[in-house]
């Protein structure tokens, strides 16, 4: 390889170690928006690291551009190299784990965030970002067309409801958004009906006693979502635990929205607490007027 070749090579090199730093930046702008710190955040930072070196090798040799002596910028450029790859491995352990332990060992996760549409105009709900709700004698039909109306205004939603998700999509027009389908499938036929004929790619079944893997979709959910609208069904959920879990499980998923900056309607029939019962949740819980 003669001179002119390693410039060239050099050359191109530096060419895309300033595409991959214009990248990384556009990245950091979309991430803190989102308010989000994910795993490839350190590969950025590497890459980053990568582009100084390749700047720095660049100008010393097609410029005789050197920081001291010939040694000290070699020195430089190694020390550049060696950081930008110890962030980037550890970005990528990061990103293994939370693969392996977090999101389902590998699995594809179904209720990621969508946009039914684009529209603008205001909703006709009295809710504002990064509060929770609880509604008592809201129409319930009323409260869905309204959520159904939000992801076609750049809300990413997620319903968590009673009523089978066929019937959701056909009756509010939810064609994408996940939906968590609360049920009680305890006959094997039963679930198997289910399974076949009421679910689809975007929607999950989940019993009413497995709160924890409610949790861990709104957990994934939000983490995704930049704008996360959740509303959640929870007379069946009320009905089938002891109270105290009920208020615990609220508590967290309502502190998980917040800090998501996301909207979250909790629905409720006012007969299934007592008024004592209603007054803790509203400690909490913003009353939907």
């Amino acid at each position: 390889m003669n001179l002119f070749d390693g410039a060239i090579i050099l050359l191109f090199s530096a060419i895309i170690a300033l595409l991959g730093t214009y990248i990384t930046f556009s990245i950091f702008n979309k991430v803190l928006q989102e308010n989000y710190r994910r795993p490839w955040l350190f590969v950025g930072i590497s890459t980053i690291f990568f582009a100084l070196s390749q700047f720095l090798r660049f100008s010393s040799s097609f410029f005789d551009v050197k920081l001291g002596t010939e040694e000290i910028t070699l020195y430089v450029e190694y020390i550049l190299e060696f950081i930008a790859m110890s962030i980037l491995v550890y970005g990528l352990i990061l990103e293994l784990f939370i693969l392996k332990f977090y999101k389902g060992k590998f699995v594809k996760m179904k209720l990621i965030p969508v946009q039914e549409g684009t529209l603008g105009g205001e909703l006709d709900l009295n809710v504002s970002k990064g509060s929770s709700y609880i509604a008592v004698k809201k129409d319930r039909k009323f409260l869905k067309e309204e959520f159904s109306m939000a992801t076609k205004r750049g809300f990413e939603g997620f319903l968590i409801t009673e009523e089978n998700p066929r019937d959701i999509r056909l009756k509010f027009g939810l064609l994408k958004t996940p939906i968590a389908w609360i049920n009680q499938s305890d006959a094997a036929d039963k679930s198997s009906y289910v399974k076949n004929e009421m679910l689809d790619e975007s929607s999950e079944e989940v019993d009413p006693l497995q709160l924890n893997k409610i949790i861990n979709f709104i957990d994934n959910f939000v983490e995704q979502a930049s704008a996360p609208f959740i509303m959640v069904d929870l007379n069946l959920i009320l009905r089938m635990n002891n109270f105290t879990i009920v208020q615990e499980f609220l508590r967290y998923i309502s502190n998980k929205s917040d800090k998501s900056n996301g909207i979250l309607i909790c629905l409720i029939n006012e007969d299934l607490v007592k008024d004592f019962q209603l007054g803790e949740l509203k400690e909490f819980l913003n009353v939907l007027e």
